[in-house]
C-alpha cells in the first residue's frame, strides 16, 4: 500500500496552520533610512565643519582640503556601477555591511593621520567608498524590490534619512570637534558607525522579498510564486538611449539644486542680508520642506501618471529660482528656503521610482549606478562655471539664470524618456 494514500487517524493531532509573517519590508525601509542617514550624515554633510580645523593643523589651505570632497565624488560615481551590479545580483545587504565598515575605519584611519595625503586617502579610498556602498544605490535597489504599488511613498521614506542627517550632522559635528578636537570627533563617528550602524543595517536588510518568502508589498497571491516576483535581473545596457536620457534627465535636474547649496551664501551676501543670520534662515526651512516633499512626491508617485509627477517637481524647483532672482528676499527667506526644500526633496524619491518604472524592479541598481557616472561631469561643473562666470562679470545673475534654465532642458529629456505602459494599480511595467 502506497503510504501517500493512507488517512490519518483521527486521534492524531492536528498540524497547525502557519501564521502569516508579518511583513518585512518596512523594516527594510527602516534600514535603508539608517543607511542613508549614516552615508550623507558621516561622509558629505559633517565635511564642511572639518575643513578649516584640518587646514590649520596640516598647515594647508581651504581650497586644497575641499578638493577632497571632489575626488571623492569622482570615485564614488565610478565605483557606482559596480556597485549597482552587485546590489541588483543579490549581495546588496553584504554590500551595505561592508560599506558601513569601510565608513567607520575610514574614519578612524583619517583620524590617524600624520600628513594629509594620508587622511586624503582614507577619506576617498575608505569614507567616500564606504558612503556609496551604503547611499543611494543600494537603498533605492534594496527597498525597490520590496515595494511595487508603494514604492514611491517607501523610497521617500529611504530618502529623506540623508536629509534628517543634513540637519543634525554639522551641528553634531561642531561639537565633537569642541570637545574632543578634529581627531577624536573622527574617532567618535567612526566607532558609531562600527558599533551602532553594523548592527543595523545587518539585521534589517534582507535583499528580495522571495529571500524570506514574501511577495512585494506583502500581497499574498495565488497566480504568483515567490520565484516568479525575483526573475534575473534584466539586461541593461549603456547602448539603451533611454538609459542616457533618464541619466542626463536627472543630471540637469540635480544641478541647479546644487549650485543654490553652493553659491547662495554669496549671492545673499552680494544682495547684503547675507551673514549667518540670513543663510541659517533659507537653511532651516529647508531641511523640514524637503522631508515633507519626499513624503509627499512619494505618495503621488504611486497614484498618477510619473511624467506629471516629475514636471511638478520642475516647476517647484522652477518657481524657488523665480523667488530668488526677482522677489525682494528680505524678511522672506524662510519662505525662499521652503520652496526650494520643497522642490529638491521631490527630486529624491522619482529617481528610484523612473529607475524601476523604466527599467524593471531587477536593474534599479545598475541604473542608479549609470546615472551617477554619466551625470557626474555636469553635476560636478555645474558650481564651478557658475563660480567662473561670477570671477569674470562680478555677479551671480547670469550663472544663476543659466541653472534655471537646465530645468527646462531636464522637463525636454524626461518627455523623451521612454516609460513603459505599467499595470493598473501599480507601478510594476507590463513587461516586467
Amino acid at each position: 500500500m502506497n503510504p501517500s494514500t493512507v488517512e490519518p487517524s483521527p486521534d492524531a493531532p492536528l498540524e497547525k496552520p502557519k501564521a502569516p509573517r508579518s511583513f518585512r519590508g518596512w523594516w527594510v525601509v527602516s534600514g535603508a533610512f539608517i543607511s542613508q542617514a549614516l552615508s550623507a550624515g558621516l561622509c558629505f554633510n559633517a565635511f564642511g565643519v572639518f575643513v578649516v580645523p584640518l587646514a590649520k593643523s596640516f598647515e594647508s589651505t581651504v581650497g586644497t582640503i575641499s578638493t577632497g570632497l571632489t575626488i571623492g565624488m569622482v570615485v564614488m560615481a565610478v565605483i557606482g556601477p559596480m556597485i549597482g551590479r552587485a546590489a541588483d545580483r543579490g549581495y546588496v545587504r553584504l554590500v551595505m555591511v561592508a560599506g558601513v565598515v569601510l565608513l567607520g575605519l575610514g574614519l578612524h584611519m583619517a583620524a590617524l593621520s600624520a600628513a594629509l595625503w594620508q587622511a586624503g586617502l582614507a577619506f576617498c579610498l575608505l569614507v567616500c567608498v564606504g558612503s556609496a556602498m551604503t547611499g543611494q544605490i543600494p537603498t533605492m535597489t534594496v527597498v525597490g524590490n520590496w515595494f511595487d504599488r508603494r514604492r514611491g511613498i517607501a523610497l521617500g521614506i529611504t530618502v529623506a534619512g540623508a536629509t534628517v542627517a543634513s540637519m543634525g550632522a554639522p551641528a553634531l559635528g561642531e561639537w565633537l570637534i569642541a570637545e574632543q578636537a578634529w581627531r577624536g570627533a573622527l574617532q567618535s563617528m567612526g566607532t558609531f558607525a562600527l558599533l551602532v550602524g553594523v548592527p543595523a543595517v545587518a539585521w534589517l536588510i534582507i535583499g528580495r522579498p522571495s529571500d524570506v518568502e514574501q511577495l512585494p508589498d506583502g500581497e499574498e497571491s495565488e497566480r504568483e510564486s515567490v520565484a516568479e516576483v525575483s526573475p534575473e535581473p534584466p539586461p541593461v545596457s549603456l547602448r539603451d538611449p533611454n538609459v542616457w536620457l533618464v541619466s542626463m534627465a536627472f543630471a540637469f535636474l540635480f544641478a541647479s539644486p546644487i549650485v543654490i547649496s553652493v553659491h547662495l551664501p554669496g549671492y545673499l551676501t552680494d544682495l547684503g542680508i547675507g551673514g549667518v543670520g540670513g543663510v541659517a534662515a533659507y537653511f532651516l526651512a529647508l531641511g523640514p520642506a524637503s522631508i515633507l516633499s519626499k513624503l509627499i512626491f512619494g505618495a503621488v508617485a504611486d497614484r498618477v501618471d510619473l511624467r506629471h509627477a516629475l514636471y511638478a517637481a520642475i516647476a517647484v524647483l522652477g518657481l524657488s529660482w523665480v523667488f530668488l532672482l526677482f522677489i525682494p528676499l528680505d524678511g522672506w527667506l524662510w519662505f525662499g528656503g521652503a520652496l526650494f526644500g520643497f522642490g529638491v526633496g521631490a527630486t529624491g524619491p522619482l529617481q528610484g521610482f523612473v529607475a524601476a518604472a523604466c527599467f524593471g524592479r531587477g536593474a534599479v541598481g545598475r541604473v542608479m549606478g549609470y546615472m551617477g557616472l554619466l551625470g557626474l561631469p555636469l553635476v560636478a561643473a555645474s558650481p564651478a562655471l557658475v563660480g567662473i562666470l561670477f570671477d569674470f562679470q562680478g555677479h551671480y545673475e547670469t550663472g544663476f539664470y543659466l541653472m534655471a534654465a537646465t530645468l527646462l532642458v531636464s522637463a525636454v529629456l524626461f518627455a523623451l524618456v521612454r516609460i513603459p505602459e505599467v499595470e493598473p494599480g501599480t507601478s510594476r511595467p507590463v513587461r516586467e
